[in-house]
């Protein structure tokens, strides 16, 4: 699957660059964050680690695709989730939006309300999350909003995402600005504000009707390009997957130590960081997903041995976790003109159960574990 709009003369490895064009009000220095406040979580669930299933497990078969005419007039089916959602606001391209993760700014606001949510490294093995949302216009308060990173351009793009940050790094800038790609810079855009209860740089937020706005403000087109697929495919139902349990899942990141527990009764895994539950300040909510992509990339650091490089035109492997079960799967991007798609072990494209997703890009140095 190709995207609409084509990026060239792009190299096929990307880096992190230098923090340096998030302007000065918002340089902070995270390696030394990582010294100062690294976390001793307590309250982890002990669990065995198997980050490589013992043998393949039987896949489940793929469904073919949804026919919109078993929805009401008016719905479709989001290619975000896989759920119904009014036509009107299926058809508009998302609007991606990256969030701080350093622990004083968590709890963050209206993340709960994500469609997808992406995490990542960035540097000093702090994480970034980027939210993506099919239509924020209806949420009041989105943060803390920090600076963009070109890995996490791509990730928007698989997407049709309209990007939105607040400054960015030298090769996140150089990125955008030579494609003229569809970005909301926070530091430009009359939207964004500091919040009084927090210091810089963790106090930067936007209203999601602001993104919408500047969106429309910026003559963005908001509709899907004709002919679109979806990069994601979901089935009709919640659907059952043969593979080992993982009823509790780690993921490989040292600084807030991400985890989930799968709820039996909701069939939803719930997310922890920094020791305890994962929730959205607005609402109290814990965060909670119906699916879980782990996907493993090549990474390393450059010259300054701080920032970050990794390569996303390739393949890879990883795990998908859904319902309490895990499978190996497999990842390819040809370049960057393509879209990052996920396969099983039978070379099928993996189908994702109704639901949001939460994608952990983690280093093919390290494996999550589960059991």
């Amino acid at each position: 699957m190709r995207k609409k709009y084509i990026m060239a003369l792009l190299c096929l490895t990307i880096g992190a660059g230098l923090a340096a064009g998030c302007g000065r009000a918002e340089t902070v220095d995270d390696s030394v964050a990582l010294v100062t406040a690294t976390p001793s979580p307590t309250g982890t669930p002990t669990v065995t680690p198997s980050a490589t299933p013992t043998s393949t497990p039987e896949e489940t078969p793929t469904e073919a695709p949804k026919s919109e005419s078993t929805l009401p007039e008016g719905q479709m089916y989001s290619y975000l989730t896989g759920e119904p959602i009014d036509t009107a606001a299926g058809s508009r391209r998302p609007i991606a939006i990256m969030i701080n993760n350093l622990q004083p700014a968590v709890p963050q606001s209206g993340i709960n309300q994500a469609d997808l949510l992406y995490e990542i490294e960035v540097e000093g093995n702090i994480t970034r999350l980027m939210a993506v949302f099919q239509d924020p216009s209806n949420i009041g308060k989105i943060g803390p909003v920090r600076s963009a990173r070109p890995y996490f351009v791509y990730f928007a793009m698989d997407n049709e995402a309209v990007y939105s940050h607040y400054g960015w790094s030298q090769q996140a800038q150089d990125l955008i600005t030579s494609q003229n790609m569809e970005d909301i810079n926070g530091m430009t855009a009359g939207g964004f504000y500091r919040s009084e209860d927090r210091k810089a740089p963790h106090n930067v937020y936007v209203a999601g009707s602001s993104l919408t706005s500047d969106a429309d403000s910026l003559g963005y087109n908001r509709a899907y390009p004709e002919g679109y697929a979806p990069n994601l495919a979901f089935n009709t139902t919640d659907t059952d997957i043969s593979g080992e349990v993982a009823n509790t899942v780690h993921i490989p990141f040292k600084y807030d130590d991400p985890y989930f527990v799968f709820n039996t009764e909701d069939r939803q895994y719930y997310r922890y960081e920094y020791g305890s539950e994962h929730i959205d300040q607005e609402t109290g909510e814990q965060l909670k997903f119906k699916n879980i992509i782990v996907q493993y990339v090549s990474e390393w650091h450059l010259d300054d041995n701080v920032h970050l490089d990794m390569n996303l035109f390739t393949s890879g492997t990883g795990v998908f976790f859904t319902d309490g079960k895990a499978i190996p799967i497999t990842w390819e991007k040809a370049d960057q003109n393509d879209n990052t798609e996920y396969f099983d072990s039978n070379g099928n494209k993996i189908m994702l159960n109704p639901g949001k997703t939460m994608f952990e890009i983690c280093s093919d140095k390290n494996s999550a574990s589960w059991s």
